[in-house]
């Protein structure tokens, strides 16, 4: 009987684990032979960054115990090379003798060609750790040899570094030399240093550089190299810069400050050049602070070789600084470039500030004023270009070319009633701006700049003496605010301008010498009609025009009641008939209400003032008597009336 046929099901492809991603060229730098790390940062022949070899169990290969983090390896190693480095230095204990120095050159050239061979052979470890006997037994025999600090050590030292980085380029799979020669690079330095008694310009030439190789041995150099190199050189970066500017800075020779400042220039370019690599950003802190720090050397070294040729050079420098902001708003306020906008203005800065400081100390206010002035156009340009940042923009533009005025009245160029005539129109036009803008961020700015303005006018008017001008330019200045706050609805604004307005008027009746009290009380009176503003027709009529009502008549009326002076008399009652008149025909009760008030309160008062007693007895008892009268009839009439009622209701 044959047997049925059985389908099986196909069989299970093997699965293929997924490809790893690339590795980042620049945290790797592969001999020949290897591939680079892989996505756990090892290379195919096992070495992880470090170069050390992986001693983890794959899976293929069952191990009874936990991996450990130290290798058996790197223990004998690290053992070996303590040892090693230990005999060296112990044959140097007569610093100089020549069998010692023998047996160190022996063992750091067999640890030199131990490195190189374990490096062809992809031992990591091994390459690593003979490469580091060899530096360091080098270094002691450079340092035995050369006596100490001096010149015969740093000159050992530079040859060290020469070969160490020759060594580098051979073996490219090991750290130890390329730092090692920067090592070698610092120590040679400071060696030629120490004790030399070198001046201030030679010193920070060679202090910057030091630090200039640093940087560009950190833009070459793999990122394990990079990061020592970048460490090192920061302090070597930042006491060059603080030695050149200080060089540049004291030297009135352009040839003696030629070189500080260009090497300041160059460490500024390196510095800022590491921004390009993405794995350092983590260790220069943040985003601003790199080109923020290159701006300013950059600007220090130049402003510095300017102001070296006198006083053109800083003129130059101001106006280079001025340059500069200007194309930095023009171009970075675009968004192409994240570095060029702090770096080029930290620069514009330093240019411009230590030449308006130099001016400044020199007296040169002409020359001072001119620059402040032309530097408003930087900010002119970023206010244009970027609306969102006009409420600093736009102050910054009123004050330059406020500081402009101050300068040139300091010069003696133009008196002080000038200048506040200046400063008071600068005040309305700011005030304009503001006006202009309502509703936006900068408008409360321009009106606070605009406010800061007009009190240094006015303060400058007020030196004068001469109390008219004053006077009039409070009324101009408190027409141009209540007119602003008028416009943008800002009861402050308004209110401000209120308050200059009644000075003015006061000043002006003082300085002409009328004792009248309606010179005072009837200028109070407008301003406190106009501070309602549009509230005059449409809100209450006892808070827009009863305060300025009460202020207007009461005086007056008082005076018209009890003195005898009969234009005054005329003048109120007329007043206060077409008040009373002009509120019955509008519809406002306060007007209406005040004008009779007043109107009854006139004739009162003159009849109580001047009638005799007699008269007055007369007048009063002829009161009460009609009163009484009135209050008789009344009652009669109410009587009648109900009496009228109750015979309505008869049937």
């Amino acid at each position: 009987m044959p047997t049925p046929e059985v389908d099986y099901p196909p069989p299970l492809e093997p699965r293929i684990p997924p490809p790893a991603p690339p590795a980042d060229p620049d945290d790797t730098d592969p001999g020949p032979g290897g591939t680079g790390p892989d996505d756990t940062g090892r290379d195919d022949s096992g070495r992880d960054d470090t170069g050390l070899i992986d001693t983890e169990p794959s899976d293929t290969e069952p191990s009874d115990t936990e991996p450990s983090d130290i290798a058996p390896q790197q223990v004998l190693l690290g053992a070996g090379v303590v040892a090693v480095v230990a005999a060296g230095a112990a044959s140097l204990t007569d610093a100089g003798s020549v069998p010692g120095l023998l047996v160190v050159s022996l063992l750091t050239v067999a640890a030199t060609l131990g490195s190189l061979r374990a490096g062809r052979r992809e031992l990591g470890s091994s390459e690593e750790a003979l490469a580091s006997v060899a530096v360091v037994l080098a270094a002691v025999a450079a340092w035995s040899a050369g006596d100490g600090p001096g010149g015969p050590t740093a000159i050992l030292l530079s040859l060290l570094a020469a070969v160490f980085a020759v060594l580098g380029l051979i073996a490219r799979t090991a750290v130890t030399w390329p730092v090692a020669a920067w090592g070698a690079v610092q120590a040679a330095v400071l060696s030629g240093l120490t004790g030399s008694g070198l001046s201030l310009g030679p010193h920070a030439t060679a202090v910057l550089a030091t630090a200039v190789a640093g940087l560009v041995i950190t833009l070459a150099a793999r990122r394990a190299v990079a990061v020592v190199t970048l460490v090192t050189a920061a302090a070597w970066w930042g006491t060059g810069v603080v030695e050149g500017a200080a060089r540049v800075w004291t030297t009135e020779s352009v040839v003696a400050a030629l070189a500080p400042s260009t090497l300041m220039l160059l460490a500024a370019g390196a510095l800022l050049a590491l921004c390009g690599r993405s794995e350092l950003r983590p260790l220069l802190g943040p985003p601003a602070a790199v080109p923020v720090l290159a701006g300013l050397a950059a600007g220090a070294a130049v402003s510095g070789l300017l102001q070296a040729a006198g006083l053109a050079g800083v003129l130059a420098s101001g106006y280079l600084g001025v340059a500069l902001a200007t194309a930095v708003g023009v171009v970075a306020s675009s968004g192409r470039s994240a570095l060029l906008r702090p770096s080029g203005l930290a620069a514009a800065v330093v240019l411009t500030g230590l030449a308006v400081v130099h001016l400044l100390g020199s007296g040169h206010w002409s020359a001072l004023a001119t620059l402040v002035a032309v530097a408003a156009v930087p900010a002119v340009v970023v206010a244009v270009r970027r609306p969102d940042e006009r409420h600093w923009a736009l102050p910054v533009v009123v004050g330059c070319l406020t500081a402009a005025v101050l300068l040139t009245e300091a010069d003696g160029s133009i008196g002080s009633a000038p200048a506040g005539r200046l400063l008071v129109l600068l005040s309305l036009v700011t005030l304009g701006s503001a006006t202009a803008l309502r509703g936006q961020r900068a408008e409360l700015s321009l009106t606070g700049a605009a406010a800061v303005v007009a009190a240094l006018g006015l303060g400058h008017l007020a030196r004068t003496g001469h109390p008219p001008g004053l006077a009039v330019g409070l009324a101009v200045v408190g027409a141009g605010f209540i007119a602003s706050g008028t416009v943008t609805d800002r009861s402050r604004v308004r209110a401000g301008g209120c308050t200059a307005l009644v000075v003015a008027a006061w000043l002006a009746a003082g300085a002409a010498d009328i004792g009248v009290p309606e010179a005072y009380t009837l200028p109070a009176a407008t301003v406190l009609w106009l501070y309602p503003g549009r509230r005059l027709a449409t809100g209450s009529s006892w808070r827009a025009w009863g305060p300025g009502l009460v202020v207007a008549f009461v005086p007056s009326v008082w005076l018209a009641a009890v003195e005898p002076d009969l234009l005054r008399l005329v003048l109120v009652v007329l007043a206060a008939t077409l008040t009373a008149m002009a509120g019955s025909r509008w519809q406002v009760q306060a007007p209406l209400v005040v004008g009779a008030a007043s109107l009854t309160a006139v004739a009162l008062g003159r009849l109580v003032v001047h009638l005799p007693l007699t008269g007055l007895l007369a007048v009063g008892a002829a009161g009460a008597v009609m009163l009484a009268a009135g209050a008789a009839y009344e009652e009669r009439r109410t009587r009648a009336r109900a009496a009228l009622a109750r015979v309505a209701d008869l049937r």
